[in-house]
């Protein structure tokens, strides 16, 4: 099972950091963009994330 994790820093907080976890074989994800924020939404288990736009990162975790 590979793992996606999400992290960015909470649109309008200064350091506060969020983050969101999906499983690629299994859950349905939704990434969109403005010019100042980025939601990440996992759709399959109803979780999701804004983040300050340049502070969203993604890395792979097993």
């Amino acid at each position: 099972m590979t793992k996606l994790l999400y992290t960015g820093i909470k649109n309008g907080e200064a350091d506060v950091e969020l983050e969101l976890s999906a499983d690629i074989q299994n859950d349905w994800l939704e990434i969109t963009h403005t010019k100042e924020v980025s939601q990440v939404m996992n759709k399959t288990a109803g979780n999701y994330i804004i983040v300050k736009r340049n502070t969203l990162k993604c890395e792979v975790v097993s």
